[in-house]
């Protein structure tokens, strides 16, 4: 497992160059780490990850599979995206191997080059992501991790109203996984709800819902309970409560910020509409995630959310920035968000989630 802990430390070392003036020297120890960590992922061995043997097994069954049997779908069909990528890596010659470097080179490209183009302070986005997300999506979740990162970009075109590109990124993400859908609700939300308060307050109730009406009440009062769907409903995670915590410890903090003494802030400055944009969404993901925090399988809905956290928190490291006059303490507190990001992450280091790596040329 040291390899996995090399990662995450890593990474947590290098946000000193988050203050680095270069940008040139950002960018080659930025691009290096990247690669360094996709390629980890793209070559790892079959069964070091939950989820692996499985994606083994669908692509020679699709391998095998023909165009009409993929668009009737079906039982072992999965969303088409996937399956086509799949049946197409086949033809070309390529096989499962070859579909595992291509999934994490492709989300990879997709998170990475976001957290450089949309984050002042990626190399910190950069290590929530890999305390967050990065064995969870990246080595396990593969279909979903690559929807998750389209989502980010999809969700951003909204943001600056360019609605091709939204629809596009959208059809695409739910191509690769259907929690895409939580997006044109969470947009549906922001629309109706404008005021800063609703986030803030709405998911405090959701804590108190979330432990007393669950759905395993429904479906009992209702009848529709299978024995598939308690495997869905079981409570899985305990990471929920904790996640949703963060998340809202970031929102009350930009919220904080952005309005106790904060009347020499522009409202209407972009990093202000772009931190508001972002606090709804994370604000949104949190009070699902503690609406449903008994049922594993709707965090796949509130984390796309949630990733949105990894912006959020680096635009509250700017606004921190203009409203702290000692730098030292503007240093102190970066780090101290680093540093609970790394003990986060290296608790998510466990046999459960990943074994020990090894290469598949490895013995």
């Amino acid at each position: 497992m040291a390899l996995y802990y090399i990662i995450f430390i890593t990474s947590y070392l290098l946000c000193i160059f988050d203050f680095t003036e270069s940008r040139s020297v950002k960018f080659l120890v930025y691009f290096s780490f990247c690669t360094l960590v996709t390629l980890i992922v793209g070559f790892r061995e079959v069964g070091i990850d939950n989820d692996s043997v499985a994606y083994q097994e669908m692509f020679g069954s699709y391998t095998n599979s023909t165009f009409d049997q993929i668009i009737a779908g079906g039982y072992g069909y999965v969303e088409k995206g996937y399956v086509f990528l799949n049946k197409l890596i086949a033809l070309l010659g390529g096989n499962y191997r070859i579909l595992f470097i291509v999934m994490a080179i492709v989300t990879a490209l997709f998170n990475y080059i976001f957290f450089w183009k949309k984050s002042d302070y990626f190399f910190l986005s950069l290590l929530f992501y890999i305390s967050f997300f990065y064995l969870y999506r990246d080595f396990t979740q593969i279909r979903y991790g690559l929807s998750a990162a389209i989502c980010m970009w999809s969700t951003y075109y909204f943001f600056k109203k360019q609605y091709f590109y939204t629809i596009l990124t959208f059809i695409l993400a739910l191509g690769f996984h259907n929690s895409a859908v939580i997006l044109p609700l969470a947009i549906l939300i922001i629309r109706l709800f404008r005021s800063q308060i609703w986030y803030v307050v709405i998911p405090i109730p959701c804590i108190f819902i979330g432990k007393l009406l669950t759905l395993q009440l429904l479906f009992s009062v209702f009848g529709n309970g299978t024995d598939h769907m308690d495997i869905y409903l079981k409570d899985e995670s305990l990471g929920s409560a904790s996640i949703s915590l963060v998340g809202y410890c970031i929102c009350l903090l930009y919220f904080f910020l952005v309005n106790f003494k904060a009347e020499h802030l522009n409202k209407e400055s972009f990093l202000i509409r772009t931190g508001d944009f972002y606090f709804k969404l994370v604000s949104i993901a949190v009070a699902m995630n503690f609406l449903f925090i008994n049922i594993s399988i709707f965090q796949r809905f509130s984390f796309i959310l949630f990733q949105f956290s990894s912006i959020l928190i680096s635009i509250t490291i700017s606004l921190m920035a203009e409203r702290v006059r000692e730098r030292y303490l503007f240093v102190i507190y970066y780090f101290f968000i680093a540093s609970f990001f790394l003990f986060y992450g290296m608790r998510m280091i466990n046999v459960d989630l990943v074994r020990p790596y090894n290469l598949p040329f490895y013995d």
